[in-house]
């Protein structure tokens, strides 16, 4: 079992930072050049933080880590083992950190307010379409996570572009996918997602109860 590949595939709340921003794109894909030009910035949004800070973010990320594979382990050997959790914090660090999200580094920040993930993003369109080059999507997503019928389920249930909400039209579509679908066509993640009763927010942290 390779650490990396598992908090990854655990981690999928994560990784949904990039579908935000890839559904958010696929909205300014329809649109015309002067709705473009309404819903991106010429500057990025600044995420960076103090060298302190940043060093700090290196030791919760391997922390997390460090805790992701004792939990995998007893799961997988059928030890009792309370459920995992992530702060935002934590989770920010391993956005920074972790070389699995180095294509989204500096473009993505979390926060958990009651039971709901957001994410802020910024992403750089150029990196899609040079005729987009020098422009910015900057935005707020927030995502609703939960375990239905033994599956884990994440929708995006609302979505702020440049401070503007996403037109009802592009969010109803939106919010009938399960973003994390695909990882059960992964035997390794279904596997896991086996050994998992629950996924949640929960006192300001994603929660991963074990069956």
């Amino acid at each position: 079992m390779k650490t990396r590949y598992w908090v990854g595939g655990c981690l999928s709340a994560i990784i949904l930072l990039a579908v935000i921003a890839g559904a958010t794109y696929y909205f300014l894909l329809q649109a015309s050049d002067e709705l473009v030009e309404t819903y991106t910035s010429p500057e990025p949004r600044d995420f960076s933080r103090t060298e302190s800070r940043v060093e700090k973010g290196r030791e919760e990320a391997l922390s997390a880590i460090e805790r992701f594979r004792d939990f995998i382990f007893a799961l997988e050997t059928g030890e009792d083992t309370e459920s995992f959790s992530l702060s935002a914090d934590d989770i920010n660090a391993l956005l920074e950190q972790e070389d699995l999200f180095k294509e989204i580094h500096g473009m993505a920040r979390v926060d958990i307010q009651d039971d709901k993930l957001q994410a802020e993003i910024s992403v750089p369109l150029g990196l899609f379409n040079d005729r987009f080059e020098g422009q910015y999507l900057n935005g707020t997503g927030e995502l609703s996570i939960e375990m239905k019928d033994d599956r884990l389920e994440v929708t995006i249930d609302r979505l702020e572009v440049g401070g503007r909400d996403i037109p009802a039209e592009f969010m109803n579509e939106i919010r009938k996918n399960n973003l994390v679908e695909t990882l059960y066509r992964e035997p390794a993640l279904d596997r896991f997602l086996q050994m998992v009763k629950d996924v949640k927010i929960e006192d300001g942290r994603l929660v991963i109860q074990p069956r």
